[in-house]
């Protein structure tokens, strides 16, 4: 099934979203009508993987169709040094691209020297961004800040507007007193009419961008939102909208036995203690993030109105994702950076009638890094062969892929000593997972039958001949991407 017009493709990133936050998947009491609609007339990748469970990384894999460690991106800090394949090959094509919100993947430095260079870089405009040294523009090679509006722009224009600043992380009350001063799972209400949160001036700022655009060309436009990535400081009505009483206790909440030392050490899991190992402290935190997505739903309707307003939405291709998950207490950690399927599965849902059948449930092995494969092989281009996510267009008729490799990978690296883990690896084939934990205990789940990851069955004999398989493709993946850690790997699990 083709279709003859080349697409508008319009790609929504939220930030921290688990998948059962989606109300179609009918895991929990959170609405979230308009996604919902996507995947009713679309497909939902039910499975979807990041490739770290880490903001930069993550979104370095969604452009680039490569994984982190390929591109030197395995922290929150670094630059994308990668020529921007995806966004120069829709330019070449005709296309208008634009960006708005959270990028996340900026220069260590950001230099005014890039000023003035904004058509060389990859996108033809950009508003939104989050900026690190407030007051100074963000340009690197994929993207520029022309107009240099990131979170202190939106703080700015907060204070001409006689609000309060609602950049989410300025409240020191929703911040740790450890070092660093990280989000804490204590929830607030945000003293704003919801229209003037940062979420909202993203969206107003991609709306200018649609309705700017030149109607002339197609174009490729990314709307990146803040939330529902902690701290959870929201308005009425989305601060008060679900029910403690609807907030379950999932099976794995807390500390779990077998797992690896990392696990106790880790900067998250004191993050965790304090907030205190009682249900009942973390039930307001679960409903208030329920609140965020269903506010960053909202701002997915109003993006879906405008097109359809404008008579373009069954021309665009619109993608929704968000970049990883969130813990949420589960395996008594928060936030993200561990590798267990709260904060390693994330929402895939895509639309485009005439190409994408509607009301597809896809149970395929995907990942992040195959959202840039498919963007360009919809517009009729090869993916490089250098791009090791794979188009999923096949799956657009049944969901099904039918490839003789179903395995896919996440990562993750320490933040810093004061993090106190260990570099991971993983591989799962969506029955098993398969985690290397450098110089620590590995861990292997059998997703099936522990779907919640409470028994690690890694040294049991029953499943040695899976754990040998998930090595023996580890080793291959680490090897074909050239990853600095395949010698410690082959000497800690024996294997050359």
């Amino acid at each position: 099934m083709r279709r003859k017009k080349t697409p508008n493709i319009l790609l929504m990133i939220s930030d921290q979203q688990r998948t059962d936050t989606l109300g179609f998947m009918g895991e929990t009491p959170c609405r979230t009508p308009n996604i919902d609609r996507l995947a009713r007339e679309g497909i939902s990748f039910d499975r979807a993987l990041c490739s770290s469970p880490l903001c930069m990384p993550s979104r370095a894999s969604v452009f680039t169709g490569k994984y982190p460690h390929q591109l030197g991106m395995l922290t929150n800090n670094g630059t994308l040094r990668e020529p921007p394949v995806l966004t120069d090959t829709l330019r070449e094509k005709g296309y208008h691209t634009a960006y708005s919100g959270k990028w996340h993947l900026e220069p260590e430095k950001q230099p005014k020297a890039f000023q003035g260079r904004e058509k060389d870089l990859g996108l033809d405009e950009v508003h939104g961004g989050e900026v690190a040294n407030k007051g100074e523009r963000v340009i690197d090679r994929w993207f520029d800040m022309a107009e240099g509006q990131g979170s202190y722009d939106y703080s700015v224009w907060c204070e001409e507007q006689g609000l309060p600043d609602g950049w989410p992380v300025a409240d020191p009350d929703v911040r740790t007193h450890r070092t660093p001063s990280m989000s804490i799972p204590k929830p607030k209400r945000q003293m704003l009419d919801p229209q003037y949160t940062y979420d909202a001036w993203v969206t107003d700022k991609s709306l200018q961008q649609l309705k700017e655009r030149p109607k002339d060309q197609p174009f490729f436009m990314v709307t990146g939102w803040f939330g529902p990535h902690p701290p959870f400081l929201i308005p009425e009505p989305y601060y008060s909208m679900y029910d403690l009483e609807e907030v379950e206790m999932p099976p794995n909440f807390g500390p779990q036995t077998g797992k690896p030392g990392a696990n106790r050490t880790s900067f998250y899991r004191q993050l965790f203690l304090d907030h205190g190992e009682d249900w009942d402290a973390w039930k307001k935190s679960v409903a208030v993030y329920w609140g965020y997505c269903t506010m960053i739903d909202d701002q997915v309707g109003r993006m879906l109105q405008a097109l359809e307003e404008a008579a373009i939405l069954d021309e665009t291709l619109v993608i929704f994702i968000s970049d990883h998950g969130e813990q949420m207490g589960s395996q008594g950690l928060w936030q993200k950076m561990m590798p267990y399927e709260e904060g390693l599965r994330v929402p895939m849902v895509m639309r485009l009638p005439g190409t994408i059948l509607p009301g597809i449930r896809s149970e395929a092995n995907v990942s992040l890094i195959d959202i840039a494969p498919t963007i360009l092989s919809l517009v009729g281009k090869e993916p490089p062969e250098d791009m090791v996510g794979r188009a999923l267009c096949a799956a657009f008729t049944d969901g099904t892929l039918g490839e003789d490799d179903p395995y896919r990978f996440s990562e993750h690296k320490p933040l810093g000593d004061w993090h106190q883990t260990v570099e991971w690896r993983l591989v799962t084939d969506n029955l098993y997972k398969y985690v290397w934990n450098q110089g620590d205990m590995d861990e292997l789940y059998d997703l099936v039958t522990d779907p919640y990851e409470l028994n690690n069955v890694i040294d049991l004999e029953d499943f040695d001949a899976v754990r040998e398989r998930l090595r023996k493709r580890m080793h291959q993946w680490m090897a074909d991407t050239q990853d600095k850690l395949l010698s410690d790997f082959e000497k800690e699990v024996g294997m050359a």
